[in-house]
């Protein structure tokens, strides 16, 4: 199985500030959305709802650009949290007070950085490709590992999120708002 990444766009996480020692705030958004066109890559992916059932994810990193050495949180630590919604994998992160911490808590707040990605490998049968509108299209449908996620600069995938947290039902109506026009387009493509 070979180890792959991809990246989601920012726009509509939550930043929030922190009242707990050792952490400046904390970000919260998508890390994928299911059942969306990939937007970065030579050729459109989906990811299928339900292809991480049963995978573990208890040791997933939150990682800045990929790189081991610039770790932001983990599950296993308390500090990264996900979570299997409808819409897709939400997470929410805990900042940590140091000076990586403060430079892309800094950044997301200013809209510099806008993507998550993520590292996956596909389990055996768990792709298929097919023709969507002319294009080459690879389903996921089943993934094997899931081992980090990464705040990116430019993502694969524009429907994935991050940014300072808000209230949670603020950026849950925010969601279904946003998930509600992109339905509407799609059914609009679909027509025309």
């Amino acid at each position: 199985m070979e180890t792959e990444y991809r990246a989601i766009a920012l726009d509509n996480a939550e930043i929030r500030s922190s009242q707990q020692d050792g952490f400046i705030g904390e970000v919260a958004g998508y890390a994928i959305v299911w059942d969306t066109p990939s937007n970065n890559l030579p050729f459109t992916e989906v990811i299928q709802s339900g292809v991480l059932e049963g995978v573990d994810t208890s040791k997933t990193l939150a990682l800045y650009n990929h790189d081991f050495a610039n770790v932001l949180g983990r599950v296993d630590a308390g500090t990264l949290k996900l979570n299997n919604y409808k819409t897709g994998l939400h997470f929410v992160l805990q900042i940590p007070d140091t000076t990586l911490g403060h430079d892309v808590y800094t950044n997301i707040k200013n809209g510099n950085l806008k993507g998550i990605s993520f590292r996956f490998t596909v389990a055996p049968n768990g792709e298929h490709w097919k023709q969507i509108n002319g294009k080459p299209t690879r389903v996921i449908s089943k993934i094997a590992t899931m081992r980090e996620i990464s705040i990116v600069s430019i993502p694969a995938y524009d429907d994935t999120s991050v940014e300072v947290t808000r209230s949670f039902k603020e950026f849950t109506k925010a969601q279904q708002i946003k998930q509600k026009t992109l339905l509407a387009l799609r059914t609009y493509d679909l027509e025309v």
